[in-house]
C-alpha cells in the first residue's frame, strides 16, 4: 500500500482520484486553512485535515508519518493575472517552497511525488525551484498540460501536472530543466487517444423545480452590452472551465451557462444578438447546479438517472480508460450548511478526479510510463 500527505486537500480532488484510479493507497494526513473546504474534506473522508500553516510544518512534523508519496495542489494565485502574476514574490507561494526546501532534509523522502497547477505555472519561478531540487535529488519527472476534454469529459480546464518519481539508482543531476518537454497531447507517446465525448446532457439534474433556483439573473445579462456570454446547450459535448467566481455576478468570465429554452432557435444562423442582451432573457440561461460541476470534474458520485454509460474497464491496466461516472466510495458529500456559492466557489478552486487518475495510473505510478 502506498501512503500519502496530501497538502493543500481542498475539496480532497487528489484524495478522490487516488480512489478513481484503483490505487491501493492511503492519504495518512492532509493539510489546509481552508476551514471551509476542510469542513467538506472531513465529511467525506472521516478525517479532519490539519490547519496549520504548511509553511511553518517542520521535518519531524512531515517524518514521523513516514510517507511513500506527496500530493499538491497549491494556490494558483501567484501565477494568474488575477493574481498579478507575483509568482515566488506572491506570499502564497510561500508554503509550496518550503516543502520543496525541506526534501532534501528529510531522511525519508518521498518516492512519489504529484503536483497540479494552472497553466503558467510551467514557466514560473516556483516551478523552476522545484524541478531544479527534483533533478538533484534523483527523482526522473514528468510535466504535461492537458485538459479533460483530451480524456473523454466534456469540460474544458487546462491545468499543468508534474509526476515525480525517485530514480531507482543514484545518477548524477541530469540538468533537466535545459531539455525539459512539456508534454501537451495524451497519452503521451505515439499517437493521441480519441475518446467518445458525452453529450452534457447526460450530467444534468432533471429536477426541474431545484433547476430554477439556478437561473442566471437578469441584471447580470442585461448589464453587458455586446459582450459574447459563454453559452453551451444540453447537446453539446464542451462546457468551459468554472472557477471559483462561478454562480456569481462575474458571469463573463467564470464558466459555461447552460440554455434551456428555445433550443431550436440555435439552428438560425447569429442567432445570439450580443448588441442586445435584452434578447437573451428568453433563452432560460442558468448556471451549472454544483452537483453538475462535481459530476463534470470527475468527482465520484452516486449513480443518477441520465447519466453516461461505457464498457467496464481494466483499473490494474496502465493503458488510459475511456472515461466513465465513477461511482467508489467515498462520494463527495457537502455538509448542508455549506451555501451553493461557497460550494461553487470550491469546486472552482479544485481539479478533475479522472484526469489526476488516470496520471496516477499510467505515468507516476506506472514503471514504464506512457
Amino acid at each position: 500500500m502506498i501512503t500519502c500527505l496530501e497538502f493543500f486537500s481542498g475539496i480532497g480532488g487528489l484524495h478522490h482520484a487516488l480512489n478513481v484510479a484503483g490505487v491501493d493507497a492511503v492519504v495518512l494526513k492532509a493539510f489546509d486553512m481552508n476551514e471551509v473546504a476542510n469542513k467538506v474534506y472531513n465529511r467525506t473522508f472521516g478525517s479532519a485535515p490539519s490547519n496549520k500553516a504548511i509553511d511553518r510544518l517542520t521535518v519531524k512534523e512531515i517524518e514521523k508519518y513516514k510517507v511513500d508519496c506527496w500530493l499538491l495542489s497549491p494556490p494558483c494565485q501567484p501565477y494568474t493575472r488575477g493574481g498579478n502574476m507575483k509568482d515566488s514574490e506572491d506570499q502564497r507561494a510561500k508554503p509550496l517552497l518550503h516543502l520543496i526546501s525541506l526534501l532534501a532534509k528529510l531522511s525519508n523522502a518521498p518516492q512519489y511525488l504529484f503536483l497540479e497547477n494552472v497553466k503558467n505555472f510551467e514557466c514560473s519561478q516556483s516551478r523552476e525551484v522545484l524541478v531544479k531540487e527534483l533533478d538533484r535529488l534523483n527523482y526522473d519527472i514528468t510535466e504535461c498540460l492537458l485538459s479533460p476534454l483530451q480524456f473523454g469529459v466534456p469540460n474544458h480546464r487546462l491545468r499543468y501536472y508534474l509526476c515525480a518519481h525517485k530514480r531507482a539508482h543514484d545518477k548524477p543531476s541530469q540538468d533537466y530543466i535545459e531539455t525539459a518537454t512539456i508534454h501537451e497531447k495524451w497519452p503521451f507517446n505515439g499517437d493521441s487517444a480519441t475518446f467518445a465525448i458525452p453529450p452534457i446532457s447526460q450530467f444534468l439534474d432533471l429536477d426541474e423545480p431545484a433547476i430554477d433556483q439556478h437561473l442566471v439573473p437578469a441584471k447580470y445579462i442585461t448589464k453587458s452590452h455586446n459582450f459574447r456570454f459563454d453559452i453551451t446547450l444540453p447537446s453539446h459535448s464542451q462546457t468551459s472551465c468554472f472557477t471559483k467566481a462561478y454562480g456569481s455576478h462575474h458571469v463573463q468570465t467564470s464558466g459555461s451557462m447552460l440554455q434551456t429554452r428555445n433550443l431550436e432557435l440555435l439552428l438560425q444562423n447569429n442567432y445570439y444578438d450580443w448588441a442586445n442582451p435584452e434578447s437573451l432573457l428568453d433563452l432560460g440561461l442558468r448556471f451549472f447546479t454544483p452537483t453538475e460541476v462535481a459530476r463534470l470534474h470527475a468527482f465520484p458520485m452516486a449513480p443518477w438517472a441520465n447519466e453516461f454509460s461505457a464498457s467496464e474497464t481494466d483499473n490494474d491496466s496502465k493503458l488510459p480508460r475511456q472515461y466513465q461516472p465513477p461511482h467508489c466510495t467515498p462520494h463527495i458529500d457537502f455538509p448542508q450548511e455549506i451555501t451553493t456559492i461557497q460550494r461553487h466557489r470550491l469546486l472552482g478552486n479544485s481539479l478533475n478526479c479522472w484526469v489526476v487518475a488516470e496520471l496516477y495510473r499510467c505515468v507516476l505510478f506506472n514503471p514504464a510510463p506512457l
